[in-house]
């Protein structure tokens, strides 16, 4: 159930971020029209020139410049060294080469949008604002018309079609299934042995041992419980109900609770500094591995995603390869050899002798080049 629900929504979800971002890479990385060369004028020492032809359409450096900068920032890219930046270069400008392309091949693939779905995908976008009010001011304030949004919207959904039959009519067999079970089921289909256990985590020692000797009294633990000071108490079972443990985990500190019987009280186990151990076994679990027959559907769609996920890789990466890229600055995108003492270094953790990380800000480059006519575009 929860399978087929996800699948029902996953090409919404796809479309609504296919929206997003494509509008935010077009908008914001715009190609410009003039094609300016390096020169005296426009080369690494200020101003803006050509970095990159796409199928004939020039991609400036300040607008790669910028994209580097807000995926860093999108994704919360943090501790960037020298060596990572021709990487993000090169992986932001694999991102506008898929677009642009997949945005080509979708007008030339003879599918369109209804009127059904760009209204579906609208709504979608306009509830991430608090209010309808909100989502028309912001496309106002942007400058962009509802005809407009809504002729980008069927676009994107056009691209999300085309991207949906790249992976059409994919299935798993049953011999994939069992295959993938045999080899996995140790590891996400078997339980080992254990128990189900009630505990709590005191972090001053006269109360774990007050809460003991209640216990072995007969009282239940959220009874004892009630009487602690909640500054008193790091984690309990109180809420939740009894917790598996198997019997790997009684061990080192806690290697007393191994012999205890079921219904036992055990603690107070010091297993840190002012974290002190209190559990009672409930009920002996024994070691199990739940039968292909329950789990072959979710296997199968295991299977069947995984298959996708590679499937959409392959289309992307051939997609890539059908345009033409030309590069005017091969420098921005060259990763320089790492020296060999310094790779052995970086792998062993002696940072002393690598280069400082460098902040986000300086992602642009050695000399980030700011847009032609002024100060760099916030």
């Amino acid at each position: 159930m929860l399978m087929r629900t996800l699948r029902s929504k996953m090409r919404w979800i796809m479309i609504a971020i296919a929206v997003l971002f494509v509008i935010s890479i077009f908008g914001m990385y715009g190609f410009e029209g003039a094609r300016k060369r390096r020169s005296p004028d426009h080369g690494e020492g200020g101003g803006d020139y050509v970095v990159v032809e796409i199928d004939g359409k020039p991609l400036m450096r300040s607008a790669l410049d910028q994209s580097v900068r807000n995926m860093v920032s999108r994704m919360d890219v943090r501790d960037i060294k020298p060596e990572d930046i021709p990487r993000l270069y090169q992986a932001t400008l694999d991102s506008i080469v898929t677009n642009q392309r997949l945005a080509s091949e979708a007008g030339g693939s003879g599918l369109d949008a209804s009127d059904a779905e760009i209204d579906h995908a609208v709504q979608e976008v306009s509830e991430q604002f608090p209010t309808k009010e909100a989502f028309m001011q912001y496309l106002d304030q942007s400058g962009v018309k509802m005809a407009e949004f809504r002729e980008s919207i069927a676009e994107q959904i056009v691209q999300g079609k085309v991207v949906e039959r790249a992976s059409e009519g994919i299935e798993a067999t049953d011999e994939e299934a069992l295959d993938f079970y045999e080899k996995t089921k140790g590891l996400f289909f078997h339980s080992p042995a254990g128990f189900k256990v009630d505990y709590a985590r005191f972090s001053d020692e006269k109360t774990a041992v007050r809460v003991v000797e209640e216990l072995k009294l007969g009282d239940e633990l959220k009874e004892s419980m009630e009487s602690v000071a909640s500054s008193d108490v790091i984690s309990s079972t109180v809420d939740s109900g009894p917790v598996f443990m198997s019997e790997h985990s009684f061990k080192d500190e806690l290697a007393s609770f191994a012999t205890l019987d079921t219904g036992a009280v055990g603690g107070p186990v010091l297993i840190a500094s002012d974290d002190y151990f209190v559990g009672v076994k409930r009920e002996i679990v024994p070691e199990s591995t739940v039968p292909f027959d329950e789990v072959s559907g979710d296997v199968k769609s295991i299977i069947v995603e995984e298959k996708r996920r590679e499937a959409l890789e392959s289309f992307f990466r051939d997609m890539r390869g059908r345009a033409n890229v030309v590069v005017h600055d091969p420098e921005l995108f060259h990763v320089p050899e790492v020296p060999a003492e310094v790779e052995e270094a970086a792998e062993v953790g002696e940072s002393s002798d690598i280069e400082p990380s460098v902040t986000p800000e300086e992602v642009a480059g050695a000399n980030p080049v700011a847009p032609e006519g002024g100060k760099e575009e916030e």
